[in-house]
């Protein structure tokens, strides 16, 4: 009879061993997959940086235009009336 719980037992530890085991490689299974899908998702991430590049600051002379404003409507001898202003900027 000793023989035979013995054996049992020795069976039992094998299974629970077994079990063990596989849930170890269950487990390293499920940390590959995740460390893939974080990878994946920066590298994601990345791409979508890359595209959200804005357009470098055109230069439109404003300077220039400003002086230029300044020129043809605010000055004694400026090249066009009160009234054109108003009618063109709506003041």
């Amino acid at each position: 009879m000793s023989n035979l719980r013995r054996v049992l037992e020795r069976q039992q530890k094998e299974r629970k061993e077994i079990w063990r085991r596989r849930a170890e490689e269950d487990w390293d299974a499920y940390e590959e997959e995740e460390q893939m899908l974080v990878a994946a998702v920066c590298m994601l991430n990345q791409s979508r940086q890359h595209r959200r590049r804005r357009a470098p600051n055109v230069d439109r002379c404003r300077q220039s235009r400003g002086k230029n404003l300044l020129e043809d409507y605010f000055i004694p001898n400026s090249s066009y009336p009160v009234s054109k202003f108003r009618e063109r900027y709506r003041m």
